[in-house]
């Protein structure tokens, strides 16, 4: 009966060991999307010099071109509409966007007030969220073209001192 008992723990331990061995060895799977959008960024600006002050100019922009596959582009979407919408709202132009390309102008008894002409940041954010995700939809959901799976697209997306001239490309398949 004790030679029995000791089988019985001798088991007991293999097969303890041998779990811990088999659930040591099996990898363990992690769910891990990989992407990789290459951003090229360029800005370019105005700026005039009088009198010991600088003021901006009436011209400004900022250009991203974005590279990638369309499974990179669906797969950071978010990310990169959020590090987009970051790097830009950094500009030290940011303030002097205006809503569009002409002042609006309010006629009350012969006295003429000039409406603010500038974007307010949420109204920026928004407009900078809304013309990317319709680039990013497009790739996602192309109409009219059947791209075969890996080919680079590219996004190429206009960010300037007009609110309602914000723009996004969507140019033809990238070769590699």
């Amino acid at each position: 009966m004790l030679i029995n008992l000791k089988i019985v723990i001798i088991l007991g331990v293999l097969l303890v060991s041998s779990s811990l061995i088999f659930c040591a060895s099996t990898p363990t799977v992690i769910a891990q999307s990989n992407y990789n959008i290459k951003v090229a960024k360029t800005t370019e600006a105005d700026f005039t010099v009088t009198d010991g002050a600088s003021y901006v100019g009436t011209y400004f922009e900022t250009t991203y071109t974005m590279t990638g596959t369309a499974t990179d582009f669906i797969n950071a979407k978010d990310t990169l509409i959020t590090s987009i919408l970051d790097d830009f709202n950094k500009s030290s132009t940011i303030g002097y966007v205006k809503i569009n390309s002409t002042v609006a102008q309010a006629n009350n008894n012969s006295i003429t007030e000039i409406a603010n002409p500038f974007a307010s940041k949420e109204q920026i954010d928004q407009k900078v969220k809304s013309v990317l995700a319709y680039a990013l939809d497009k790739i996602e959901n192309p109409i009219g073209i059947t791209p075969d799976i890996g080919d680079s697209r590219q996004i190429k997306c206009v960010f300037g001192n007009v609110l309602d001239d914000f723009w996004c490309d969507i140019p033809t398949f990238v070769t590699r």
